[in-house]
């Protein structure tokens, strides 16, 4: 009998680690498998060994332009833009992703104004190429803690000129420019925290263009280096059903341009934008997930003004 009052105490112990696992396991719960922002990049890399293929298709109406002055002006007729890139992602390691951004663009207008018309009186025209390719290198510098979020340094080029920039034909109204001629060195970082049950992340990038095609002077030509231009984007997105299937997205994204001591005169192009994105997102499977939304430009200088309906894939091998 003695030695059976000894076996209560024991029995006890199991009786509370359900309990004290089952409050681990809440507190280990992290953020839900979305599409991702669409137009932010994203902060944590893939896993490790595993590739992704991301296709977007954007097609952009051109509503205007913006003036040096902030202000708004005809387009001078009716342009569209079909942008498709292809981004395809690698895992190098647990902490290091590398990927590369196919575009494939096409242009077209229409109803041009007669001031703006080709040499031959043209009014109209398309052109379909391959744009700047982007390579760019991530690293999960800091894991996500309860007060810090996750921060990815970045690396690489935001544009390779593998575009069609410069000897553009006069009868095809500038719709032949898809590309910007420049080889663009991005570094900056990536930021993700995941504030139950919102997902939020930010993108800043400082970007240095060296302008490849453009050059001064005879006896000792230079390459122009344009503007820099910061990146900065940021998106929330709240999954709203209680499979966390379906999910909201909203996106900021903006581009802001300033003059360094690099920049030959006559070739500056400081152009700046701020627009914002709202999105619905659907995970299908483990693998497969899928987001549209609609691109509205808010504010610019110097720039297109443009809305952009948008679809985009995301399937992970």
């Amino acid at each position: 009998m003695g030695a059976q009052g000894t076996v209560p105490p024991l029995l006890e112990k199991p009786a509370v680690a359900p309990a004290a696992s089952e409050k681990m396991e809440k507190k280990k719960e992290g953020a839900p498998p979305t599409c991702g922002p669409i137009i932010t990049d994203a902060c944590l890399p893939i896993e490790t060994g595993k590739f992704s293929m991301q296709v977007t298709w954007g097609l952009s109406f051109y509503m205007g332009n913006y003036s040096p002055n902030w202000r708004y002006i005809s387009a001078g007729g009716d342009f569209y833009t079909l942008y498709m890139p292809v981004k395809i992602a690698y895992g190098v390691t647990k902490d290091m992703e590398v990927y590369v951004v196919i575009p494939f663009v096409t242009n077209w207008a229409k109803n041009v104004n007669q001031n703006l018309a080709g040499p031959n009186g043209e009014r109209s025209a398309s052109y379909s190429g391959i744009g700047d390719l982007t390579l760019i290198g991530k690293y999960n510098l800091v894991a996500e803690s309860d007060y810090l979020p996750a921060v990815s340094a970045v690396a690489g080029f935001a544009t390779i000129p593998t575009g069609h920039p410069s000897r553009l034909n006069p009868g095809l109204l500038l719709q032949d420019a898809v590309g910007t001629g420049s080889l663009t060195f991005a570094t900056g970082v990536n930021l993700f925290k995941y504030v139950k049950p919102i997902l939020l992340h930010g993108q800043v990038w400082i970007n240095n263009p060296i302008n490849l095609y453009k050059i001064r002077g005879e006896d000792n030509p230079q390459n122009v280096r344009n503007h820099d231009w910061v990146t900065f984007n940021l998106a929330a997105e709240y999954p709203f059903t209680k499979d966390k299937k379906w999910i909201l997205l909203m996106e900021m994204y903006s581009s802001w341009t300033w003059e360094n001591i690099y920049t030959t005169l006559g070739f500056q192009s400081p152009v700046t934008l701020l627009g914002v994105q709202p999105a619905l997102e659907y995970v299908a499977t483990d693998n497969l997930s899928l987001a549209a939304g609609v691109a509205f430009d808010l504010v610019g200088k110097f720039n297109n003004r443009k809305f952009t309906p948008v679809v985009t894939v995301l399937y992970t091998f």
